[in-house]
């Protein structure tokens, strides 16, 4: 089952000797603290819409995340294909590291990598696990979204009215960092679209209607089918994950 792999060989290959490598970039200064927000809601981890992670050029700023949510962008790893102790959702950091010159975004995952493993003491392995997921493909009659053509930030916010949503520069990714919270499974993606998008959602009818029987799951993958034209199907079977071996709570002193 080797096309359900959400993070390809690289993720068996490359993170499983995590820690040994000593070519593995470093930033060229960072500062490390637990965060004084506290344990906040759980948000939009990584690519979130509140803007928890910024990431230019060269430098990464990272406000009140956890430490699973740093975890995740570090090795570009969905949430839920990453396993370990709870605190990892719970306790709350703030980090700022700076490269010696600029940097793409790959080059300051790697950097963080490193950063976590000699702050955090981070070590890690991976595995394949069997356990239920959803598939997210294209459904028939296509996405009734369209590529986005301007810049920036992703965006989430009200329409002129309550009964919509818009989304600006929306990536894949993104939308299945909101996902997997709500349906408690991996999502993975197999829709082929790599752009960011743009889509105004008329989401009266959803909020108004009642849930059948209590099946939240049910409604969520008829919305998204409806409103986004993307399909999720249930599966079981083999998922990529990154397990943690070790990491300290308390990271040491800049």
């Amino acid at each position: 089952m080797r096309a359900l792999s959400a993070i390809s060989v690289l993720f068996l290959s490359a993170y499983t000797a995590f820690g040994q490598s000593a070519a593995t970039p470093a930033f060229d200064v960072a500062s490390v603290k637990v965060s004084q927000g506290g344990r906040g809601g759980r948000g939009f981890p990584g690519r979130g819409f509140g803007n928890q992670i910024a990431a230019e050029p060269g430098a990464l700023t990272m406000r009140n995340v956890s430490m699973r949510a740093a975890i995740h962008w570090a090795f570009d790893v969905p949430e839920f294909q990453i396993s370990g102790p709870a605190w990892l959702a719970s306790e709350r950091y703030d980090i700022t590291a700076k490269a010696a010159g600029e940097a793409p975004e790959d080059q300051l995952r790697l950097m963080l990598r490193t950063l976590l493993a000699d702050r955090f003491k981070l070590v890690t392995h991976a595995e394949q696990k069997t356990m239920p997921y959803y598939l997210l493909t294209v459904a028939k009659g296509g996405p009734k979204f369209k590529e986005s053509t301007d810049t920036g930030e992703p965006v989430l916010t009200a329409g002129p009215n309550s009964s919509t949503a818009v989304l600006r520069r929306v990536p894949m990714s993104q939308l299945i960092d909101m996902l997997q919270p709500i349906l408690q499974a991996p999502v993975i993606d197999q829709t082929g679209l790599k752009g960011r998008y743009d889509a105004t959602l008329n989401v009266g009818a959803l909020i108004s209607a009642p849930i059948q029987n209590d099946d939240l799951t049910g409604t969520v993958i008829t919305a998204v089918q409806d409103l986004l034209g993307l399909k999720i199907e249930p599966k079981k079977g083999p998922l990529d994950m990154l397990v943690v071996d070790h990491a300290e709570k308390v990271p040491t002193e800049n």
